[in-house]
């Protein structure tokens, strides 16, 4: 029988199990296993390390719980103006240009832009804008660059020092910089801008009575200045805010992409989904939307079929080691393992390459199904336990 574990590197297993990765990833084995500060280390910016940089089990859970005023179940629907505003906005862009082919991707990444940006830092980068006009917006697309090549930045460090170090050089001595380094710049300007900007709208709603009352987008609940009232350091704040930026829009525009994408070649569910929402009146609130199970089973199939969310996760082992299916591993392994893996798994999802909103429903198509076991132990698109995504509401 082949074995679950592989090793890839002197110290590093990779394995595809499921009760493996429960074992490393369940409630209270982040107490155990904690993550691989060399990998989780290279998100950190500045010094001041967000969220998912915080290799520390208790410093995590704080944060954890501090971010939940905005990223909690129960608190979602104090969100539903600012999306409201960013989508009502990005639909009528489409109506604009409903005489040309939609490309899903881009779209939907500026969407996402648009949304995350005004949701973090209180102001909205402008790239659904940008997209529309045929503008460049590098600032977002090299963003998202930028994690395509952390393997080289965890793997060769001390390269990727020279070569930064170099190019630095290029620009003082020529004026001259790559695109990405380019685009990278403006994010930094931008970012640092859109942090005075929600210091200052924070400041401004302590001292303004009527700050319940506006309306505007600046208005909007926003990360930064909800974490900086909460006693966060401003940096800190900061870091979070631009992390989201990159995991908190291109895995969500990426899965919202491919579910349009989706609907549009299966018209007969499409219209069924159509009429389940008109007859509810179209509702924005989360309960309203709960009360659509092919609304449901649409996002959570779209959400397994894209796996947009591909990195590996990578743990250590405890000092004393660790028995595995089978086999020791010492202490100071590393074992990582990608949750997308088990979302195309044959067994739970039979025909794992097809978009197929029907496995999550009954029959009829009325309601979502249950008695699933294998199904739903699979189902783990955010991971799971202590350190399951933030941003899975």
């Amino acid at each position: 029988m082949q074995s679950p574990l592989l090793r890839i590197g002197p110290t590093e297993v990779s394995f595809y199990s499921i009760d493996v990765y429960d074992a490393v990833h369940k409630v209270g084995s982040n107490l155990k296993f904690i993550k691989d500060p060399r990998t989780y280390g290279e998100f950190v910016q500045g010094g001041h390390p967000a969220l998912f940089s915080i290799a520390d089990p208790e410093e995590h859970a704080r944060r954890r719980r501090l971010m939940g005023q905005l990223y909690n179940r129960s608190r979602m629907d104090n969100l539903r103006g600012l999306m409201n505003h960013v989508v009502g906005d990005f639909v009528q862009t489409l109506k604009r240009h409903q005489d040309r082919p939609l490309e899903c991707v881009p779209a939907c990444r500026a969407l996402e832009a648009d949304l995350i940006s005004l949701f973090s830092f209180g102001e909205s980068i402008g790239a659904v804008r940008a997209w529309s006009n045929g503008e460049p917006w590098n600032m977002v697309l090299k963003n998202d660059e930028k994690a395509t090549w952390m393997p080289v930045f965890t793997s060769f460090p001390g390269l990727v020092s020279i070569w930064q170090s170099f190019e630095q050089w290029l620009f003082q001595r020529f004026g001259w910089q790559t695109t990405y380094a380019a685009a990278m710049s403006e994010w930094e300007l931008w970012a640092s801008r859109g942090l005075a900007t929600a210091l200052s709208s924070a400041k401004r709603n302590d001292n303004d009575t009527d700050a319940d009352n506006d309306k505007s987008p600046k208005a909007f609940p926003n990360l930064i200045s909800t974490l900086v009232r909460s006693g966060l350091h401003p940096q800190t704040a900061l870091s979070e805010a631009r992390e989201n930026l990159g995991p908190g829009t291109d895995t969500t525009s990426a899965t919202l992409a491919h579910i349009l994408w989706a609907l549009a070649h299966n018209p007969q569910y499409q219209n069924k989904l159509r009429q389940e929402l008109s007859a509810l009146g179209f509702p924005t609130d989360l309960k309203g939307l709960d009360e659509v199970p092919r609304l449901k089973a649409s996002v959570k199939e779209g959400i397994r079929w894209t796996g947009a969310a591909a990195a590996m996760l990578p743990r250590i082992v405890p000092p004393e080691g660790v028995m595995l299916e089978g086999v020791f591993l010492p202490g100071g392994t590393t074992v990582t393992s990608s949750p997308i893996w088990y979302l195309r798994d044959q067994n739970a999802f039979p025909n794992p390459t097809y978009y197929n909103p029907y496995r999550w429903l009954t029959a009829d198509g009325t309601a979502l199904s249950d008695n699933q076991p294998l199904r739903d132990k699979y189902y783990i698109p955010f991971s799971k336990g202590a350190n399951v995504c933030i941003g899975a509401q």
